[in-house]
């Protein structure tokens, strides 16, 4: 029968491998704890670059969602502004036709105008007034306004909104809306056309903003499908498989438990052939 003792360099090969299965558990744990399979550079170059790429899109897709955003909360507060302007233009309108009745004497013909005068007044509140984070938008300033949608260059929507103010709503032949004045038949004809032409130019501008908002929203969809795209093939790259981990870290705590019991068997072999070779020894 040959007996053997285990040797030095063997222990240390048990030990050095239950080391590296106590730092594959810390590594796993680690990972289970902050639900990244990728923590560091070490654990993957190539993925990790290409995750913190898709990331960074994800946020460029935000970011560009939030200013498409913006602008259809703009081209809302300009819709409603118009809309305000094409309430007062109607009732300018029947006070106007009103003014046309053979039945008016002069004295009435002076109150409508004044009626005319107090709502092409409110004509021009509205458009003053009208104004996202204090930009006014219905005075004619607001002209080929650009809006980052999308996160490569040239990604942009533009748009501009013409002036609805009483001296630039109406007909350049006939007049604008504060030029009305329906105290003579002559004057009462001329206000029909410029009226009428004035709520042209409303209808097309709300028109016009109607169209850039459906482009807008339309954009806004598109970027968010985008950006779950974005953020979903990150997720796939970085975080970690729970249920895959978990399998892993029983393996290497069943492997480990392994290795301390052969370790600890060894001994005992060692110390048995001793004591067989050295009686009293141990």
């Amino acid at each position: 029968m040959t007996l053997r003792i285990s040797s030095h360099g063997t222990a240390m090969s048990g030990a050095s491998q239950l080391a590296r299965l106590q730092q594959g558990l810390a590594s796993s744990l680690s990972r289970m704890g902050s639900g990244l399979q990728i923590e560091k550079a070490a654990d993957d170059p190539a993925g990790l670059t290409l995750s913190n790429h898709l990331f960074s899109q994800a946020r460029g897709f935000g970011q560009a969602m939030r200013n498409a955003s913006d602008a259809v909360s703009l081209a809302q507060v300009a819709e409603g502004g118009l809309a305000g302007i094409g309430a007062t233009l109607h009732g300018i309108r029947e006070k106007v036709l009103q003014a046309g009745s053979a039945g008016q004497s002069p004295e009435s013909r002076v109150a409508i105008q004044s009626d005319i005068r107090a709502a092409v007044r409110a004509v021009d509140d509205i458009a003053a007034n009208t104004r996202f984070t204090n930009q006014p938008l219905l005075s004619g300033a607001f002209t080929d306004q650009a809006f980052q949608v999308g996160i490569r260059p040239g990604e942009t929507v533009r748009f501009s909104i013409g002036a609805v103010n009483s001296e630039n709503l109406g007909h350049p032949d006939l007049g604008f809306l504060a030029d009305i004045d329906v105290r003579s038949a002559e004057g009462t004809e001329k206000a029909i056309a410029v009226v009428e032409a004035a709520m042209g130019q409303v209808n097309d501008s709300r028109a016009s903003l109607g169209s850039t908002y459906r482009q807008l929203e339309s954009s806004v969809r598109s970027t968010a499908a985008a950006r779950v795209q974005s953020m979903a093939s990150a997720s796939s790259m970085r975080d970690v498989d729970f249920a895959a981990e978990s399998m892993n870290m029983n393996r290497m705590k069943n492997l480990m438990h392994a290795s301390l019991f052969a370790q600890v068997q060894g001994g005992a072999n060692r110390e048995n052939v001793l004591s067989l070779l050295m009686p009293g020894v141990g």
